[in-house]
């Protein structure tokens, strides 16, 4: 099995610590708010706590943390890591999406089974952004039928299976990551549902392929994080269609304002937004 590191570090500088991440290529990781610093040792005001896994062992002199960060590194016993969680993950109800692992019995009547393996790609569909952009797009298609749809950033196709299941053949859908094993998983994931057909899953950065080129789509969803959704808001005003949506997670709390600014800019409103627990999930229309 793949040996896996845990880095664990506090730091008073919440943004600071995020952004070094992010160019650091860091994509498995957590941060929590410490209410009572002096649980900590530590005594700097307000800190923040961040846990970050690699498949190898990091070289921490390349890592650009706060001055102030408090960190260490720690081997991870080895076990089947994702097999164990996703026993232990119980399944989630966004009616009338029902999620759940192979583990778990599929629902009857009128609800839409979604089978979900993570693998080696994030993304099961329990975490707090990804059942955000699930509750959006639900109550988003009982007033609206998107015909065209891509799910940017797909880990394990969760957003576009979703889609897929609660649209039918009625809409066309194309899925795509940077990282190749994602685009894997997710084809794994499609074929374990049915939706092969209906969805087209390929590599792509942002929307920088020929797939994307010329074309705007009734949704965009972007699960990932706050810097690379900053970045792409002038593409996906681009491409979205003129009466359609961006549906945006990956993002903490406190980072919402800073990324609706900035789609504010671009001529954008939030027509809803979804918390779950430090999660914030954004709808937007122009």
């Amino acid at each position: 099995m793949t040996k896996v590191w845990k880095l664990d570090f506090i730091t008073a500088h919440m943004l600071q610590a995020e952004a070094a991440l992010e160019l650091f290529g860091a994509t498995i990781w957590a941060s929590e708010k410490i209410d009572n610093p002096l649980e900590t040792q530590h005594d700097i005001e307000g800190d923040w706590r961040f846990g970050v896994y690699f498949e190898d062992k990091t070289d921490l002199t390349l890592l650009q943390l706060p001055e102030d960060a408090v960190a260490t590194l720690e081997l991870v016993p080895e076990r089947d890591w994702v097999s164990q969680n996703q026993q232990n993950l119980p399944p989630i109800a966004i009616a009338p999406l029902y999620l759940h692992g192979s583990h778990d019995s599929a629902r009857a009547g009128s609800w839409r089974n979604v089978e979900m393996q993570a693998g080696q790609a994030f993304g099961s569909g329990h975490h707090g952004t990804t059942q955000g952009c699930l509750h959006l797009f639900v109550d988003l298609v009982k007033h609206y039928t998107p015909a065209t749809i891509a799910d940017i950033g797909c880990g394990s196709g969760t957003l576009a299976i979703a889609a897929a299941k609660l649209l039918g053949s009625t809409a066309e859908i194309l899925a795509s990551d940077y990282d190749p094993v994602a685009v894997q998983v997710t084809k794994s994931n499609m074929a374990r549902n049915g939706v092969t057909p209906r969805i087209q899953a390929f590599t792509a950065l942002g929307m920088q392929q020929a797939a994307y080129r010329g074309r705007r789509f009734d949704v965009i969803f972007a699960n990932i994080m706050a810097a690379p959704l900053v970045d792409l808001a002038v593409d996906f005003k681009a491409h979205v269609s003129d009466t359609g949506r961006v549906i945006l997670s990956g993002l903490l709390n406190e980072q919402a304002r800073r990324v609706s600014a900035r789609y504010r800019d671009e001529g954008f409103v939030i027509e809803r937004q979804k918390i779950i627990g430090a999660w914030t999930s954004l709808c937007l229309k122009r």
